[in-house]
């Protein structure tokens, strides 16, 4: 009976023919910085992820169309800047905007560019979290590449122990199709896994 079940549920389910990949959405959306002779970059990107505790490694997909990805490339470096919801206008912004086009993007997106702790590269002064990172290998995933980094230095300005406080951190979190949205700290559950 319930074998039934799951076969007529799973056939009244519809196709989703483009875009499957927005099935995983929403993703945390981070501003990724770099700096390479002179130039910075400045990129809104939703595709990152954790992929190493032990090497500390996270992994950035971006297209190799974009003004970052050469400089990000060139340098061999980066900065995943972790961004709060209150500056959701300045990280669209810098998705929609080209470093083909503007030589500050920082100001342009109404954000200060800092300079690394570790690496020499641009960061963003008002991120609560920065991951620096060196380029491990670059991988051709289809229309971008995934920038796998060694994290060298990693720090935050607050709301942070061993993980963000539920209660008040209010990520950017991007949907699709310029749709951003945050969590609800009454929606957050804890379970022991000890």
């Amino acid at each position: 009976m319930v074998i039934c079940w799951v076969f007529d549920n799973i056939l009244s389910m519809i196709d989703v023919n483009v875009d499957q990949i927005r099935l995983v959405q929403p993703s945390i959306a981070v501003l990724v910085s770099s700096s390479f002779e002179g130039r910075d970059a400045l990129l809104t990107v939703g595709w990152v992820v954790p992929v190493s505790y032990v090497p500390s490694r996270v992994a950035v997909a971006i297209s190799r169309e974009r003004f970052s990805y050469n400089i990000i490339k060139g340098s061999g470096m980066f900065a995943v800047n972790i961004m709060e919801f209150g500056y959701v206008d300045s990280v669209y912004k810098a998705g929609t905007i080209s470093g083909w086009d503007v030589k500050d993007k920082f100001s342009v997106c109404g954000l200060t560019r800092g300079v690394g702790r570790t690496l020499p590269i641009a960061v963003v002064e008002e991120a609560l979290g920065i991951l620096e990172c060196r380029v491990l290998k670059i991988v051709e995933a289809g229309d971008h590449d995934l920038f796998i980094g060694d994290v060298v230095d990693a720090y935050v300005k607050d709301k942070y122990s061993t993980h963000w406080d539920p209660t008040s951190y209010r990520p950017i979190l991007y949907i699709s199709e310029g749709h951003f949205m945050t969590i609800d700290p009454n929606s957050v559950v804890k379970y022991d896994i000890g």
